[in-house]
């Protein structure tokens, strides 16, 4: 993970040693209570959310 992400899980009480479940869930309810616009676009927190979510898919395959 790079440190605009690592820095969110900190915002959001979490580091990098959580679970991948864990994760996956906490950012998904972040992303969908913090980082959405009116018209559903996210904003630069909801970007660095759906990369961590990407990662984490990412993670799950190896």
């Amino acid at each position: 993970m790079n440190e605009q992400q690592i820095r969110l899980l900190k915002k959001i009480g979490l580091d990098i040693d959580t679970e991948l479940d864990i994760l996956e869930e906490a950012v998904g309810d972040y992303f969908n209570l913090h980082c959405l616009d009116e018209n559903y676009i996210p904003n630069e927190d909801g970007l660095i959310c759906e990369s961590i979510l990407d990662y984490i898919e990412n993670s799950d395959n190896l």
